[in-house]
């Protein structure tokens, strides 16, 4: 019987998933000094795509249906990333990473992919084997996100037995890199950190068992939370506040632009 776990990149195709190892290393050094990145993603993303002369805005709002994490496009010579705060931080944080593997293929890569279609990053993604650069931008994510030499650096520090790997030690790892329960037990299976058994065993614990440990031990809780206080709406608020203080535009236009924009934070719960 196969594993369930064979549709890894790792597996299906390791010379791509080398390829993708290098270059989320490379990024690391070059954008994030090789450290844990944690919520640092946002700011990181944002300067990456400043340094290469394209300007990208964030609209982190909640947004009801939970099935839609995340979605990318590239309009008016700017990038406009659209996430999901409704999710857990973790949640916002892969999604970001996930994101970000269209965006560095966009700048670097010239892929037309994103200025043509755009990225949506929803919930079935990952069931989705027609869609390749799904995979290719999941594992991507989990390798900027977990490095393997901090990987193995966090294991030795925590004096973790991966010979008796358990829950505990695999929220302890979640609290360290900020990621999703299962984008974990995926990235230690990349690195051989633990058996097909084991993760199908981790996997299998139900997540309110995973909820209840989370809020005894306290550990991944900041990350497993849908934190308010994190929404932007990109420099809307910004321009318009620009626009005022120049007297750039009429006053009557002003007022209307800034009456829709505490509609648009009224509508999604928005609290600045």
């Amino acid at each position: 019987m196969d594993s369930i776990f064979d549709g890894l990149l790792c597996r299906r195709n390791p010379r791509q998933f080398e390829q993708i190892r290098r270059a989320a290393e490379s990024f690391s050094g070059l954008y994030a000094g090789h450290n844990i990145i944690q919520d640092d993603i946002f700011i990181i993303t944002e300067n990456y795509a400043r340094l290469n002369d394209m300007p990208l805005e964030w609209f982190r709002f909640p947004i009801e249906d939970k099935e839609l994490r995340a979605c990318t496009f590239v309009r008016g010579g700017r990038i406009f990333v659209v996430l999901n705060t409704a999710l857990a931080l973790s949640e916002q944080i892969f999604a970001a990473a996930h994101e970000l593997y269209y965006i560095r293929c966009f700048l670097e890569e010239s892929s037309p992919e994103l200025e043509r279609s755009g990225s949506i990053l929803d919930s079935g993604a990952a069931d989705d084997t027609g869609k390749e650069e799904e995979a290719e931008a999941d594992t991507f994510a989990r390798l900027l996100l977990v490095s393997a030499d901090e990987l193995v650096r966090q294991i030795r520090i925590y004096q973790i037995d991966k010979s008796l790997f358990t829950e505990d030690d695999l929220l302890l790892l979640m609290e360290i890199f900020a990621v999703p329960y299962e984008e974990m037990i995926l990235r230690l299976l990349e690195e051989q950190v633990i058996s097909d058994e084991k993760a199908a065993e981790l996997a299998g614990i139900p997540q309110e068992r995973i909820r209840k440990r989370i809020e005894l031990t306290g550990r991944a809780k900041r990350w497993s939370q849908a934190l308010t206080g994190n929404e932007k709406l990109g420099s809307l608020p910004e321009n318009l506040t620009v626009n005022m203080e120049k007297g750039a535009v009429p006053k009557s236009r002003l007022d209307s632009d800034w009456l829709r924009l505490e509609e648009i934070k009224r509508k999604y719960g928005i609290e600045r």
